[in-house]
């Protein structure tokens, strides 16, 4: 979308910052509309514990959370952000939205984010009674683009290898050491295999975020360090999109991705015996009732270690909201304890683990849930590479993705092409067009 029209949006937001703050009677709570990622469960009673929570510590502001699901099979947060996108340019956005770390560049680049600084200073109890101190300060500064911040992160989610363990007892396999190597992996593969049992090794990822994983673990990425030109056809990131491929085509060590099952769906029913993703799956385990029976380690090792992908998501105020004061006061709140103790019992890994490793301990679902922490504490993590084009991005490496798993051409060609396709987004895009705008993306945090 061309950033005229964002311009006259960001005016029309700063008339209403201006004029839309007016008294509201005590009696006339205000109103903030939250919008939320979902996957269409039925969020009712937990939605009513979370508004009787909030409305007890502040009965003048009433909270209304708006679940939006994501269209796009197996890209979760890209469909999502999409609908938030419309919402805004239709004029009917919400006040609060939440955003994985996809969407922040992208907001905060069209001016469309309000930062929290100047709030934060001034309310430093509330900072204080989310724990602020004990988040990890690299994910927080996720939500910080050109020295200013725009959320505190209410979850985060680092990838990491998925293992049913009743596959491997079956199969008489020993779980692997959190220090595996993908010889380690490939070799446990081969076992499944020859052992008979009604099972694949894995489930390829169909998700690209889970993917980026594999690619760090191997030095590679789908961009260059700075985020200026593609980098998905390099060598690293061929010998693992090669493998993925030979899986399937070669080895069977895993089926053909089909769309009428994910491969979350397939660990699930018991059809493959590992795969990669963040705690996010522990609701498909919790309505199966899989119980100790998923067991969750690093992902093996490779060029770069143990080194895998990790992002985080936030509540964002955006700056067309007319109660600036009471929308950010449900944001931060919202990173606190109690919306993760009643949200975050399964699902994902809250943020915070001061609350958070209790709330995984007692869940009984993933065993070794440790691990999901100790990506952070030892800094074995890169945050995806999300920049403002994240939505066009995301559907290029679908496009490949499908290619390469579906055998439509030769691995090296299906990079090459998307390379391609990346850099001509990257010379199109208009968050590239002055040296402001290049020392914005520069400046969003890396590692």
């Amino acid at each position: 979308m061309k950033k005229k029209i964002w311009a006259v949006l960001l005016g029309l937001s700063m008339a209403l910052g201006l004029t839309g703050v007016s008294a509201v009677a005590a009696e006339d709570p205000v109103h903030i509309r939250v919008a939320l990622f979902t996957d269409g469960a039925d969020m009712t009673d937990s939605q009513k514990q979370v508004f009787d929570a909030f409305k007890e510590e502040y009965p003048e502001i009433e909270p209304e959370f708006e679940y939006i699901t994501s269209d796009s099979y197996g890209s979760n947060w890209n469909g999502y952000l999409m609908k938030i996108q419309t919402m805004i340019a239709s004029g009917n956005e919400p006040d609060v939205a939440a955003l994985g770390l996809e969407g922040v560049a992208f907001l905060a680049m069209n001016g469309l984010g309000l930062p929290i600084d100047d709030y934060i200073a001034a309310h430093p109890e509330e900072m204080e009674a989310i724990s602020y101190d004990a988040l990890s300060t690299d994910l927080v500064d996720i939500f910080r683009v050109d020295g200013k911040l725009y959320g505190v992160p209410y979850e985060a989610n680092s990838v990491v290898t998925h293992i049913r363990k009743d596959i491997f007892e079956e199969a008489g396999i020993a779980l692997p050491a959190d220090d595996w190597t993908w010889d380690d992996f490939k070799d446990i593969c081969a076992q499944i295999k020859a052992s008979g049992v009604d099972a694949y090794a894995f489930g390829v990822p169909q998700n690209f975020f889970c993917l980026q994983a594999l690619l760090y673990s191997e030095g590679g990425a789908p961009l260059n360090d700075d985020w200026t030109e593609a980098a998905i056809n390099s060598e690293a990131c061929n010998k693992v999109f090669s493998f993925l491929h030979d899986s399937i085509w070669v080895d069977e060590y895993a089926p053909q991705p089909s769309d009428t099952i994910s491969d979350v769906e397939l660990i699930v029913q018991g059809k493959t015996a590992m795969g990669w993703w963040g705690r996010w799956v522990s609701d498909d385990y919790n309505s199966s009732e899989l119980y100790d029976t998923i067991y969750v380690t690093n992902v093996p090792g490779g060029a770069a270690g143990n080194t895998t992908c990790a992002g985080s998501a936030g509540f964002v105020v955006l700056n067309t909201t007319e109660h600036p004061e009471e929308a950010t006061k449900v944001a931060l709140w919202a990173a606190g304890p109690t919306y993760s103790q009643v949200f975050l019992k399964t699902g994902s890994l809250p943020a915070n683990p001061t609350w958070g490793e209790e709330i995984c301990a007692t869940d009984g679902i993933i065993d070794n849930y440790q691990i999901m922490y100790d990506v952070y504490n030892n800094g074995t993590w890169r945050r995806s590479q999300d920049p403002p084009e994240y939505a066009d991005l995301a559907n290029v490496y679908a496009k490949y993705m499908d290619i390469i798993y579906a055998d439509q051409e030769p691995v090296a060609q299906a990079l090459d092409e998307a390379a391609a396709e990346i850099n001509q987004i990257f010379e199109e895009s208009s968050y590239r067009t002055t040296e402001e705008d290049l020392a914005v993306i520069d400046g969003l945090f890396k590692n």
